[in-house]
């Protein structure tokens, strides 16, 4: 693993208000041209299935304050759960694949990081 430039826990809004889900960030040493990202859940929460919180979060609370574009120099990689792995498959992580702004796909990953 990559050594890790900032690690943060941050709560992301779900369909229940009053249970939001948590998550760890871990930001990685760039590789080529683009920040790695790695979220791990540590609710009963899905962030796959939150992906488009999740993202929101991830730019407004972290990337915004120091004007970097989360669907141009990251790569984000989520870590399944047990319950992920369920739906998605036995696979290490899902990668975010941005197309665009608020334009991305889900793409099973089981590299290393």
């Amino acid at each position: 693993m990559s050594s890790v430039l900032f690690e943060r826990d941050l709560l992301y809004p779900t369909d229940n208000v009053i249970e939001p889900g948590i998550i760890h960030v871990k930001i990685l040493n760039p590789d080529n041209l683009k920040m790695p990202v790695v979220v791990e859940t540590k609710s009963n929460h899905s962030a796959v299935e939150n992906v488009n919180a999740v993202l929101d979060v991830l730019q407004k609370d972290i990337f915004d304050r120091i004007n970097i574009k989360i669907y141009d120099n990251t790569s984000v990689y989520i870590l399944l759960n047990a319950l992920d792995k369920a739906k998605y498959g036995d696979v290490k992580y899902i990668k975010v694949v941005f197309n665009g702004v608020q334009d991305f796909s889900l793409e099973p990953f089981d590299e290393g990081l």
